[in-house]
């Protein structure tokens, strides 16, 4: 009778056990890695808006970006996370408002700012979830030092942030994109590389694909350098651009997005060749603005801002997506969408969680890759303390700008982050509002505040609360590393 009883109880046990198992999100990932996407996320480095020729641009020609979008859908309102490179990159892979993870500007050399460890990126999520993961190309959230002499001094690298396999710069490729002399590879510095950045960056992407088991998911994040400064562009596509404009500054910065362009089809390709293509999600997007080539066009007008500004110009992208297996093709999507969401929509096409444990900004927008409803829960918000406006909040087509109700005495003229600015950004106060319908004026030539008075008071209590919230996680930097850090680090 005991035996039959501890039989019995073995049995429940067991059933209860499966049970349990089959709801939990660990074990779901489990059974199921395999039928999973590969996902290769490609980001190009101060890519305007309409910089592409499925954009609209007159003169550029990018025939491997128009396929992808032609293959998937194309985003006419897609955002990026801040107007300039290390805060965008922040808010991309962590789904949160670069100011909440302490990347306030981009990061220079010999300063704290740094990607936290204790932040949570999208290769850290699905690394637990059974990816191989990989960056190729520029990281930007640190700057690699020697921790040799001074072990304090040393930053987070991509393998602190999940990715299993790391090549690349901590910033722009010196002396240019051609023949660049400063790019590791986990951690070992290379030397003098032949060939353009762009196209490294996709062969070393390629030969880690290839060296993965078979059927193993894996996650690729491509940050080209390119078309950021200093460019370096081949002779022939200088040549043929220069046929097509009078400015020469202009024709290389075309050669640059055109050799863009060239390596985005050479990975397409390897995909083609190996199989891979129907199940890989590919996302294409730029990390901000225009510092060198045209302002943003929308619907035939000027985008107002570029690179390093909060207006339209300096944060709306391309933004294209396909995954042959489940988006339709040739699909146009105005609904916003913003680089924060990104780490939410990525979890739920894997079937995670997303971290619990803090605030995410972003929203998944997988219904609209399903052509399914899609409502978004929150607005759509930015921060940038060196901007006029600093703030911004989107809800539907309106948008609110706002700057500092007074200028700060503690504001830094320096065009990089130092010490004096954090006392600024913790204690800027709200209180210059502007609000315009973003499809009437995309130019945002006109504020419509007193023609719209509920409204704007509903958006200004808003856009006051989210900066508060924004502002108050970000952290202190101080002169080193602290020992919390140090102490996961080791």
């Amino acid at each position: 009778m005991v035996h039959l009883l501890q039989i019995s109880c073995g049995i429940l046990s067991l059933f209860l056990c499966c049970v349990i198992n089959a709801f939990s999100p660990s074990s779901q990932v489990q059974s199921s890695v395999n039928d999973r996407p590969n996902i290769i996320l490609i980001l190009a480095d101060d890519q305007g808006y309409s910089d592409l020729s499925c954009y609209g641009h007159p003169i550029l020609e990018t025939p491997h970006i128009d396929q992808l979008a032609a293959e998937g859908i194309k985003f006419t309102n897609c955002y990026a996370a801040a107007p300039n490179c290390s805060p965008a990159r922040a808010g991309l892979l962590t789904g949160r408002v670069p100011s909440r993870t302490g990347i306030y500007d981009w990061v220079p050399s010999g300063g704290p700012m740094h990607l936290p460890v204790t932040e949570i990126t999208i290769a850290t999520l699905l690394q637990k979830a059974g990816y191989a993961t990989c960056q190729v190309g520029k990281w930007h959230l640190s700057k690699w030092v020697n921790s040799s002499k001074n072990p304090k001094m040393q930053r987070p690298l991509p393998d602190d942030h999940g990715f299993d396999h790391w090549f690349g710069v901590d910033n722009n490729a010196k002396p240019n994109h051609h023949n660049p002399i400063n790019y590791f590879r986990n951690g070992v510095p290379l030397g003098k590389l032949e060939g353009y950045a762009c196209h490294l960056v996709v062969e070393e992407g390629i030969k880690w694909i290839d060296s993965l088991k078979k059927n193993k998911p894996f996650f690729l994040y491509v940050p080209f350098n390119e078309p950021h400064t200093p460019l370096g562009s081949p002779p022939e596509l200088k040549k043929y651009y220069q046929s097509k404009t009078k400015d020469v500054k202009k024709a290389e910065y075309y050669a640059n997005v055109a050799n863009i362009d060239l390596a985005v089809g050479k990975l397409m390709r390897a995909l083609d060749d190996r199989g891979l293509r129907d199940n890989t999600l590919v996302i294409y997007s730029s990390d901000n603005g225009p510092a060198r080539g045209d302002n943003g066009v929308y619907k035939g007008v000027t985008l107002r801002g570029r690179k390093s500004s909060l207006y339209e110009g300096g944060i709306r992208e391309p933004g294209i997506v396909r995954w042959p297996k489940v988006i339709a093709k040739g699909q146009t999507i105005t609904n916003p969408v913003h680089a924060v969401d990104v780490l939410p929509t990525l979890c739920e096409v894997v079937g995670i969680l997303p971290p619990q444990d803090r605030i995410l900004d972003g929203c998944s927008w997988l219904p609209l890759l399903k052509n399914q409803k899609f409502q978004r829960g929150k607005p759509l918000f930015w921060y940038f303390y060196k901007s006029s406006p600093c703030a911004v909040l989107r809800s539907g087509d309106w948008v609110m700008t706002a700057d500092p109700k007074k200028e700060n005495k503690f504001r830094s003229k320096s065009h990089m982050f130092d010490k004096d600015d954090l006392h600024y950004i913790k204690n800027t106060e709200l209180g210059q509002f502007a609000l315009y319908n973003i499809e009437k004026d995309i130019a945002q030539k006109n504020d419509v505040s007193s023609e719209n008075p509920k409204l704007f008071e509903k958006l200004k209590n808003q856009i006051i609360k989210m900066h508060t919230s924004v502002v108050s996680e970000g952290p202190d930097w101080p002169s080193l590393l602290s020992d919390k850090e140090m102490l996961i680090r080791k």
